[in-house]
């Protein structure tokens, strides 16, 4: 039996030397991790103060739509939700420095905001969100009168505003359009390095599982053979 538990011995050793030096590379990899935060935080940080904008003009639109409707402008055939802009950050298990389970590709899905930014591997941007709640009714033909007291050229200009306000949005969806792809490309960068850093923490944590389990043996095989 002595044979039997210098080879489980042996294997403990082995496994303890391979866990030291993933430990010794697992701060190297978080170094070139970390490179790629400042370009992350530019750029979402951009994202977020555009997707602000474009909620501040909804909210905007929204007014003038309820102003223009409350003096007889518009109508309710046709009317419109308006929601939200949101950008949508997946995070997958495996972006976190420590885990170390089965489900490395789980995702969790968070808000972009300003005080999450660089996180997630993946962005995706929600022109009118529908999960959130809405900001309001946007009135159906509301360049035109359907009730007293309104008069043509109040509708005709809230319609004008509302329209001009619609097209400053549009301008600001293709600029987070842009930034998205950018930030997707530049964050699926890092996420080779984070599948890397969780290998290595997968390593540790299946030796060091391992290592409990031979020690458990070596115990069972000592109280069965008193003569170890």
């Amino acid at each position: 039996m002595s044979q039997l538990i210098d080879n489980l011995d042996n294997k403990v050793r082995t496994n303890s030397n391979a866990i030291s030096y993933v430990e010794q590379e697992k701060p190297k990899t978080q170094v070139d991790i970390d490179l790629f935060s400042p370009t992350c935080s530019v750029i979402d940080n951009n994202i977020v103060s555009l997707v602000s904008q474009i909620n501040t003009i909804k909210a905007e639109i929204v007014v003038l739509a309820s102003n223009a409707y409350s003096v007889g402008c518009g109508t309710t055939a046709g009317q419109a939700t308006v929601y939200p802009a949101r950008v949508v950050a997946k995070t997958p298990n495996y972006a976190s420095s420590t885990y170390d389970g089965n489900d490395p590709y789980g995702n969790t899905d968070n808000t972009l905001s300003s005080s999450n930014i660089g996180i997630g591997s993946f962005m995706v941007f929600n022109v009118n969100d529908s999960t959130q709640s809405g900001l309001g009714v946007l009135y159906g033909d509301i360049g035109n009168c359907y009730r007293i007291p309104c008069t043509s050229g109040v509708c005709v200009s809230a319609a004008s505003s509302i329209a001009t306000l619609q097209n400053q949005i549009t301008v600001l969806q293709t600029q987070v359009n842009n930034l998205v792809v950018k930030g997707n490309a530049v964050k699926g960068e890092r996420s080779d390095y984070e599948l890397a850093r969780y290998g290595q923490n997968r390593t540790v944590r299946t030796l060091t599982d391992k290592n409990t389990q031979i020690r458990t043996a070596i115990q069972a095989i000592k109280d069965t053979s008193p003569d170890t």
